[in-house]
């Protein structure tokens, strides 16, 4: 066997010497990739479990079986990114918001084109009213995965909640006019609309939210709200009979808001 190496001109040198040396470290690297081997094994073993503690509501277990995978998962970036994601969505879960950013941001380091961590990453900044930093979470899901719906959605909401309504209807007649059988895309903007003092127009669109989307309780809320903000008791109170069926939890939160409408 000949071993080359580069010279200082860049031309293959040959090093019969070096032969004895190379031969114990391509043992040893052998000995690496068997190692590595075994850490992905084991690291792909504890992301099942972390995932069947995760489905039986299992989620203190789960989070610790998430932080060995990443400590495992040091040659594995996508095991790791995917350890650091799955931990994200449960800190969401448990409203512990901080670590939720830090653990999406990981996930994000380790895996850039991910469109999913993107997204929930501005969730849990939007959720700390870090306004700006969520929409440009929100918009970096977008560019890298236009079908991810939910990050336009998303984008529209948090530019509610910064009291930039024009932006969020523009986010989603853009929303409405690509994907026309979007529920979601359809509520997004009768509540813009009723926020900014167009209640009566946002009506049609939240029924056609909920004809897209029967069984979503909150689509009957806001509908029932923004007949609120026009004055139509009535009307709310047959939003919140239907919710009696489907949520009554939201069935009793649109009640509270119609009795204090009364007084």
């Amino acid at each position: 066997m000949v071993v080359r190496s580069m010279n200082s001109n860049g031309y293959l040198k040959v090093g019969l010497a070096r032969l004895p040396a190379l031969i114990i470290i391509a043992t040893m690297v052998v000995g690496v990739c068997a190692q590595e081997q075994t850490s992905s094994n084991e690291a792909e073993r504890l992301l099942s479990v972390a995932r069947a503690a995760q489905e039986q509501g299992q989620y203190d277990d789960a989070i610790r079986a998430y932080r060995q995978v990443v400590a495992l998962s040091k040659e594995s970036p996508k095991n790791a990114a995917q350890a650091y994601f799955n931990a994200g969505v449960l800190y969401l879960r448990f409203k512990k918001y901080e670590d939720a950013v830090n653990a999406f941001r990981q996930s994000i380091l380790l895996d850039p084109n991910s469109a999913e961590a993107n997204n929930n990453l501005g969730e849990a900044l939007g959720t700390l009213k870090q306004y700006a930093a969520a929409v440009a979470a929100f918009q970096r899901a977008v560019e890298l995965d236009s079908n991810l719906l939910i990050a336009q959605f998303n984008m529209g909401l948090t530019y509610n909640r910064m009291g930039q309504s024009q932006y969020a209807e523009f986010v989603y007649k853009i929303l409405i006019r690509d994907h026309p059988d979007y529920a979601l895309g359809y509520d997004g903007m009768a509540v813009t609309l009723a926020k900014s003092g167009r209640a009566r127009d946002a009506i049609p669109l939240h029924e056609k939210a909920i004809s897209l989307g029967p069984d979503s309780p909150f689509f009957y809320y806001n509908l029932g709200v923004s007949y609120l903000i026009l004055g139509n008791t009535e009307k709310a109170l047959e939003q919140k009979e239907k919710l009696l069926q489907l949520d009554p939890l939201a069935a009793n939160r649109l009640a509270i808001l119609i009795a204090k409408n009364r007084k």
